[in-house]
């Protein structure tokens, strides 16, 4: 675009903005003159007005009126007030994302509305909720709130607002993907919306209707349905157009854009992704600018029209220089060496090939720490409200009728324990001793079962203990082999092991919840861990790792890394003082009740270096494992580990036999 074209667009915002400023401080003004002589009620409405009002320009100002505005409606125990101060509190709180307090304010409004039965109000509430959640990631106490919410509205028979409430709830299941509870709702907000206009006299609008048919059509595009997705998008194109939305108007004409190019119908293709670029750069949508250049250069390499789209992805690259998600950035070099590379310009593409790495590396750090953030939003939220319990919401009815069912619950409270009572007396009278031994004998029962229970527990919470304490061990290990071979400026061999150590750690890590895990898996991080060792020591030993064909190994579960420190002991007290070849063979084999785990090495075996392990301390792993072993021992009475030196000719070895009970 030449640089003429440029500046009527951005002077019309530079002016827009000039304008909206302009218009807030007039209203702030005509808000602040007519305080001067509005009375109480009036007031706190005005300094609402005036938080509201000034909310986008400084945060703390709308923040200090509208506690003014609640200080005020307690002070003249105005009660619609201070509920509507509260709860404008609350949806400042969330606008900035400060979510803890948000909650703590929408909980304060709940118990608000309950008392004074403004139910509007408290569907609304509800709303809120399910949306706070959704954005800290807590997708099933949102859908929680949201379902109370339509709960309420058809226990108290008020539907204005629930047409929001089934769309918030159809945008829900698109990101749990469950595509078609997402429809469903989408149809019922539709549905819920047209009643809302017929019932409560709301302005109707074709544009809650068309955003509703947008969102199902993205569920069409995500299962490449591009012709039901065109149904929906099409009309919504036109009514957003009629009705001036145009970040929405925009938003549809790319996904009408993104259809016909999977279709191939370039031509229409390229014409509605024009329509979303000329939109948006009409309007400074920067977001929607830089997608639309995405879409235009993938167009045009999709038609093998290099030129164009190397122009276009250059835009691109442009437009996502002052803004944009890494997700996009790394998209976006993607393409352009893709575009390169077609070219033949081999050097631009690994440019853009390794910043693509780098901005995916980003994202994957940046998507870390916001599942953190979430998580510690989730956390002090839960703390905060742990002291509280989750009843349901049993709404009343109007005062007197309230008062009525109170009397009559009460009357037949009494009544019930006056009858309750007198049927004790009798049967006590004449099933005492019967009535005692069977208490006694239920009791004992009890007890029984709960002293299992708690054995139980125990050898659980017994094996997560040396598990935990297991896994640490191992992990400073293998440092200690990334350490040694940075010390021996072997740059190439510690980044192999740093690379297949964070394989290891990783598979490590996921696996970390569980006390257990499959036998398929346990050989895979054995197989990664000799790896390592291999590595380490200049492969200066062979390895091979023998499965019985009989075995199957995705059928039972091994406790994490219990055969680990023996291999370690294999490799390092048995292979590495020997001379010559060292072989390491390890067997999984099957039998009835066991899986048998074999360690066999060729090095100098237990009686030749025997003192020298004696005046050694202890290893730390074969400690924990010890006792890992002996938590084993509580279901079987044999002995689960047998060492023994290996005398073949001249050479001689160690075998270690462990045998690992199966679990049911």
């Amino acid at each position: 675009m030449k640089p003429s074209q440029t500046l009527i667009p951005t002077l019309w915002v530079v002016l827009l903005i000039g304008q909206f400023c302009l218009s807030q401080t007039k209203e702030l003004d005509s808000l602040q003159n007519l305080m001067k002589t509005a009375d109480d009620t009036t007031q706190v409405k005005l300094l609402r007005s005036q938080s509201i009002a000034i909310r986008s320009l400084d945060v703390e100002k709308s923040i200090d009126l509208i506690q003014q505005s609640i200080e005020k409606s307690r002070e003249i125990e105005y009660a619609q007030g201070e509920i509507k101060g509260i709860y404008t509190l609350a949806l400042t709180h969330g606008m900035t994302s400060n979510y803890v307090e948000s909650l703590e304010y929408l909980k304060q409004c709940l118990e608000l509305t309950k008392q004074h039965n403004d139910f509007d109000t408290l569907i609304n509430l509800f709303n809120t909720f399910g949306i706070i959640y959704k954005r800290i990631g807590d997708y099933p106490t949102s859908q929680e709130y949201y379902l109370e919410g339509l709960k309420i509205a058809d226990s108290v028979q008020y539907y204005e607002d629930v047409h929001f409430i089934y769309g918030n709830l159809g945008l829900l299941y698109d990101k749990m993907d469950e595509d078609e509870k997402a429809i469903e709702n989408y149809q019922k907000a539709i549905d819920s919306y047209q009643r809302s206009v017929e019932n409560y006299g709301r302005a109707y609008s074709e544009t809650f209707k068309s955003s509703m048919y947008a969102d199902m059509a993205e569920i069409d595009l995500k299962h490449k349905d591009y012709d039901a997705a065109l149904e929906k998008l099409l009309p919504a194109a036109t009514i957003f157009q009629n009705n001036n939305s145009t970040l929405q108007l925009s938003q549809v004409y790319s996904n009408i854009g993104l259809c016909y190019l999977n279709l191939k119908q370039w031509s229409l293709s390229e014409d509605y992704l024009l329509k979303s670029l000329q939109t948006a750069i009409k309007h400074s949508l920067k977001q929607e600018i830089a997608l639309a250049y995405e879409n235009l250069a993938n167009l045009m390499f999709q038609q093998n029209k290099m030129e164009n789209a190397l122009e276009y992805s250059n835009k691109n690259l442009e437009a996502l220089k002052v803004m944009g998600e890494y997700e996009n950035k790394q998209k976006a070099h993607d393409l352009a060496a893709q575009i390169h590379e077609q070219i033949g310009n081999y050097g631009k593409a690994n440019e853009h090939l390794k910043q693509s790495m780098v901005y995916q590396d980003s994202l994957l750090n940046e998507t870390k720490v916001k599942e953190i953030q979430n998580l510690q939003i989730l956390h002090d939220v839960y703390i905060k409200d742990r002291e509280l319990k989750e009843n349901e919401l049993q709404m009343a009815l109007l005062g007197s009728e309230i008062s009525l069912n109170n009397k009559r619950m009460t009357y037949l409270i009494i009544i019930s324990l006056l009858l309750l009572f007198s049927a004790s007396l009798l049967y006590f009278r004449f099933r005492s001793k019967k009535k005692s031994n069977a208490v006694l004998l239920e009791k004992n029962t009890l007890i029984s079962e709960q002293n299992q229970t708690i054995e139980s527990m125990n050898k659980e919470l017994e094996k997560r203990m040396l598990r935990a304490q297991m896994n640490p061990h191992f992990i400073f290990n293998s440092l200690n082999s990334i350490q040694s071979l940075i010390h021996a400026n072997d740059r190439e061999n510690a980044l192999n092991y740093l690379c297949k150590f964070s394989k290891l750690l990783r598979q490590v890590l996921e696996s970390s919840i569980n006390i257990s895990l499959l036998l398929s898996e346990e050989i895979k991080l054995l197989k990664i861990y000799v790896e390592l060792e291999a590595l380490r020591f200049d492969n200066s030993f062979q390895y091979v790792f023998h499965i019985d064909e009989n075995l199957d190994v995705d059928a039972h579960e091994v406790p994490m890394l219990l055969v680990q420190p023996y291999i370690e002991n294999a490799i390092i007290h048995g292979l590495m003082p020997k001379e010559g070849s060292k072989q390491l063979n390890l067997y999984f084999n099957d039998s009835p009740e066991f899986i048998e785990c074999i360690i066999e090495d060729n090095g100098v075996g237990i009686s030749s270096n025997q003192n020298k392990k004696q005046s050694d301390r202890i290893s730390r792993g074969m400690s924990i494992t010890e006792k890992r072993i002996d938590a084993l021992k509580k279901f079987t009475n044999l002995d689960l580990v047998q060492i023994e030196n290996l005398n073949k000719g001249t050479a001689t070895g160690t075998r270690v036999t462990i045998l690992i009970p199966k679990e049911d």
